[in-house]
């Protein structure tokens, strides 16, 4: 993840630092991307549906909070989306009934945020980080997710489960992508 309030340019010992957490974005990417094939073969019920995302955004979390972000600024940042993310899943595990109108705000809300931030921590960081645009885009993308979550907090499941189900797969793929350039990112460092 890229911090939208770093304004440090990134350095050759950061990112030496940061390739060697490369390994977390590509755990993290391709369980993403499993959870949301599974969400999407699935016939979900809303508190089997909860759990899964709980266990999703639990999982996510912690690798964001084991992780720096790629720009080079202080752990901070990811270790306070990864606690809220955390929260957010332990929200699903322990209110243990969620309607599907709490369930589509707690998503779509989460996918709003999360865009926003991916979006404003790209564009601050388009002279830092190669693939800055690549967060930017995506942003763009989950909070138009989010947004189609939060107006339709009234839809069926399936919709609710196809939307999760994509997410986290494109979440996936980024971080996928990302894992491969963060590992790398020492040698694009002048």
């Amino acid at each position: 993840m890229l911090n939208p309030i770093n304004q440090t340019e990134l350095t050759r010992p950061d990112a030496v630092e940061i390739s060697k957490t490369w390994i977390l974005f590509l755990l993290s990417g391709l369980i993403s991307v499993v959870v949301g094939i599974v969400i999407l073969r699935v016939d979900w019920t809303k508190d089997d549906l909860a759990l899964v995302v709980a266990i999703l955004f639990i999982l996510r979390g912690i690798f964001q909070a084991a992780s720096r972000p790629i720009d080079g600024s202080g752990r901070g940042w990811n270790i306070f989306v990864g606690f809220l993310a955390v929260a957010v899943g332990i929200t699903f595990l322990v209110w243990s009934g969620p309607t599907l109108l709490v369930l589509a705000v707690f998503i779509g809300a989460w996918v709003v945020v999360t865009g926003i931030f991916d979006f404003v921590g790209g564009i601050a960081n388009r002279h830092n980080a190669p693939l800055w645009w690549l967060f930017a885009v995506f942003g763009v993308v989950e909070v138009i997710l989010g947004i189609i979550l939060l107006n339709n907090p009234d839809d069926t499941l399936t919709l609710i489960v196809l939307l999760v189900g994509i997410w986290a797969i494109l979440v996936g793929v980024l971080q996928i992508v990302v894992s491969f350039e963060v590992k790398h990112l020492p040698k694009m460092i002048k």
